[in-house]
């Protein structure tokens, strides 16, 4: 059990969660903690450190924990993933001078310190371990996926364990950041109505937009709340769970309990104080951790330059450390075993790095 995570249950389903993991926005919006500055020191480590990694002649697909060293900033990157995976779910690292950085360096000092959490994973079928979120002019009714727009999007989960987002640019108006603890939703939803514990736990299917591993469904079932050996993890995207009822008519359908779980989500997750809002800035970090944070951003407007388009780079990353999963996670996950497991991997997936959208 997370130092997080005190779990009382009914049953063998928990009744209520307590801990740190359980916040709601209006109780730390105004807290420094959730931000944490990079030092001159750490920087000119991360620096040296991508130096290093430029004179090797490594593909930045393959970085490595030897190849990109930072051995003073170790005990930090192990405490932010601490808070990760058993604190808040969240932080904000703040202050790396990305104005001074090509686009080459600033990926390798990002996925540097990604790659010393974890495995990097792909976040789409055409194997990306480097996810560029800006407005492709993609249409979402068409079949794209949110990030490729310039839409509002609803809240979410992401396919891996931590998602991390480093922002290159941000708009002229709109793009922040929201999230909200899936922990402190439950304890809601359980307060609200407990009749529809039972729905909660049951399984829903999922559109996979097209990224369709082999000999699997075009859609995904996997519950909105899952527990197993101790800990609560959420998944969910409403629109794709819509579209998994619309697109596929084998797919089996919703209960009304089921819908009126998702409508109690969704209405809580609007209420003021419930979530954290937070605008990036160049040069911000922010890592979440799936199981417990869910994330959405307001829509936003660009400057009419493309260099100054909105821009940000994701990550999604698989720790050693991290917590178990149930067997039918693997559906959507390809695997269970911790550090190898998540992202999105179809038939003919070559990963790689693209610096370019």
């Amino acid at each position: 059990m997370q130092a997080g995570q005190a779990i009382s249950t009914v049953g063998s389903i928990p009744g209520y969660i307590k801990g740190s993991c359980a916040w709601q926005g209006k109780d730390i919006q105004e807290s420094p903690s959730w931000i944490v500055h990079w030092t001159p020191a750490q920087i000119a480590e991360l620096e040296t450190a991508a130096d290093h990694f430029a004179k090797t002649g490594i593909a930045l697909e393959n970085i490595t924990t030897e190849s990109f060293p930072v051995a003073t900033l170790k005990p930090f990157i192990a405490d932010v993933l601490h808070e990760l995976m058993q604190g808040r779910g969240f932080v904000m690292l703040r202050g790396l001078p990305i104005q001074n950085w090509s686009i080459e360096k600033a990926a390798t000092i990002y996925m540097g310190i990604g790659r010393h959490m974890g495995s990097l994973r792909s976040s789409n079928g055409k194997g990306h371990l480097l996810g560029h979120v800006r407005d492709q002019g993609a249409k979402v009714e068409a079949g794209a996926r949110f990030y490729q727009t310039n839409k509002k999007l609803d809240y979410h989960t992401d396919s891996a364990d931590i998602v991390g987002l480093l922002c290159l640019q941000k708009a002229k108006e709109g793009g922040e950041s929201f999230i909200a603890s899936s922990m402190a939703l439950y304890n809601e939803m359980v307060k609200r109505r407990p009749d529809l514990i039972p729905a909660m736990f049951t399984p829903y299917p999922t559109d996979r937009r097209g990224e369709v591993p082999e000999g699997r469904d075009p859609w995904f079932e996997i519950p909105i709340f899952n527990w197993y050996q101790g800990h609560l993890s959420c998944v969910y995207l409403r629109h794709y769970i819509e579209e998994a009822q619309s697109r596929f008519p084998n797919a089996p359908r919703l209960t009304t309990e089921q819908i009126e779980v998702m409508d109690l989500i969704d209405a809580i997750l609007q209420e003021p104080g419930f979530p954290l809002q937070m605008a990036f800035e160049p040069g911000d970090i922010q890592f979440l951790h799936n199981h417990q944070i869910l994330h959405s951003r307001n829509d936003f407007f660009n400057w009419p330059e493309p260099e100054r388009a909105r821009h940000l780079l994701r990550l999604w990353i698989a720790p050693t450390t991290a917590r178990p999963l149930p067997d039918y996670f693997a559906s959507r996950w390809g695997s269970v075993t911790p550090g190898d497991r998540g992202g999105i991997i179809v038939p003919g997936t070559k990963l790689s790095v693209e610096l370019t959208v």
